[in-house]
C-alpha cells in the first residue's frame, strides 16, 4: 500500500478487502479495523448521514497515538475514554452534536459539510436546533450556518 495522498479512502480500502466498498462507513470499517480511535469532525458527519460524503483522502479520528497511515488523520487526545462517542454499527463515532461543535471550532473544516450537517440536523429534529448546544465563543459563527441550514433544502 502506497502513501499517495491523492487516493481516496475507498481506493485504500479496496486494496485490503475483497468486499464491496461502497459507502464511507464501509471504507472506515475496513481501514480502522483494530485501531483504538473515535471517528470525528467531517468524517463523523459522513458516517451518520449528516453530509453527502464525497471524495475523501482521509478519515478524521481522535486517538491517543499517531497511526502513520496515509488514510487516517489523527487528532491526538490524552485520554480517549473522556471523548464522547456513539457506537454506530460497531464503529466509535463522535455524536453529531459534538462533530458540529468540533467542525465549527476548526478553521480548516469543509464548509459544505457544515452546511449539510446543520441542514440535516434541523430537518432530522423536526425543524429545530433543539439539543444543539453551541459554546458562547462559536455562537456568531454558528448563527450563519443555522440560518442557511433552514434554507438548504428549499
Amino acid at each position: 500500500m502506497d502513501n499517495d495522498l491523492n487516493k481516496s479512502i475507498y481506493s485504500y480500502a479496496e486494496e485490503i478487502t475483497d468486499e464491496d466498498v461502497i459507502t464511507f462507513y464501509d471504507a472506515a470499517k475496513v481501514l480502522l479495523n483494530g485501531l483504538d480511535c473515535i471517528i470525528c469532525r467531517e468524517s463523523a458527519a459522513d458516517i451518520q448521514g449528516y453530509s453527502n460524503g464525497g471524495f475523501r483522502h482521509q478519515i478524521y479520528v481522535y486517538s491517543e497515538k499517531e497511526f502513520n497511515l496515509p488514510y487516517v488523520k489523527c487528532f491526538l487526545v490524552k485520554n480517549l475514554n473522556k471523548i464522547p462517542f456513539i457506537d454506530f454499527e460497531g464503529v466509535k463515532v463522535s455524536p453529531i452534536t459534538n462533530a458540529i461543535i468540533d467542525m465549527l471550532s476548526n478553521n480548516e473544516t469543509d464548509t459544505q459539510v457544515l452546511y449539510e450537517a446543520f441542514a440535516d440536523y434541523y430537518w432530522e429534529n423536526n425543524e429545530s436546533y433543539n439539543g444543539l448546544v453551541i459554546p458562547k465563543n462559536l455562537k456568531k459563527k454558528a448563527k450563519h450556518y443555522m440560518e442557511e441550514g433552514i434554507l438548504f433544502y428549499e
